[in-house]
């Protein structure tokens, strides 16, 4: 009698392929945040809002101009991007001019890669919410959360994830998500104001 074969693993979802073949670019972007919840001056809250008000000004139009449109582009990180203009304003700082984002005219996939990296920041906006809002210090001085707080709907990234998971995928439409996400990830810390670069596998 034969020994039965194996059964095959599934291939990776793209999602996965995203996860793991932007986690380095991923990672670098947290590190240049870190200890902004010990930072008792605020200076990289400031510089993080700025970063992400300059981001979203840059990469919105993109999107919503994408073969994702403005159903899974638009309406929620429109809110997102005015929410970023409160905290600006309230931070007293002034809306950083956005170069142009490298990708004008991405195709579905490398829309598929830019949105993961603005929608699946997400996961992370409740808990940092939480964290400020935890702060001891007195009301006067906790920083303005109107762009964590709108942030924390995770429903435009659960939506995202199921048009992806519907989407037929070859390992070049997965290769150039992959290069989206990582210029996206780039792009964001350029606009942190960290100059050091790192690279993902592609």
């Amino acid at each position: 009698m034969s020994a039965s074969p194996s059964p095959r693993r599934p291939a990776p979802s793209l999602r996965d392929r995203l996860r793991a073949d932007t986690r380095e670019a991923h990672e670098a972007l947290d590190a240049s945040f870190e200890g902004m919840f010990g930072d008792a001056t605020g200076q990289l809250y400031r510089r993080f809002i700025a970063m992400n008000l300059a981001a979203h000004e840059a990469i919105e139009p993109v999107l919503a101009a994408s073969p994702l449109g403005p159903a899974e582009a638009g309406e929620a990180s429109a809110d997102r991007l005015d929410a970023a203009r409160r905290d600006a304003r309230a931070l007293g700082i002034e809306a950083p001019a956005a170069p142009d984002f490298p990708l004008p005219s991405p195709d579905l996939f490398e829309a598929f890669g830019i949105a993961y990296v603005l929608e699946g920041s997400r996961l992370g906006a409740k808990y940092m919410s939480r964290a400020i809002k935890r702060d001891e210090r007195g009301d006067d001085a906790r920083w303005p959360t109107d762009y964590l707080d709108v942030s924390g709907d995770v429903r435009p990234f659960t939506r995202l994830l199921e048009r992806m998971a519907a989407e037929p995928t070859g390992e070049a439409d997965v290769r150039r998500a992959v290069q989206a996400a990582d210029v996206t990830f780039r792009f964001f810390r350029a606009m942190s104001g960290d100059d050091q670069k790192r690279t993902t596998r592609a």
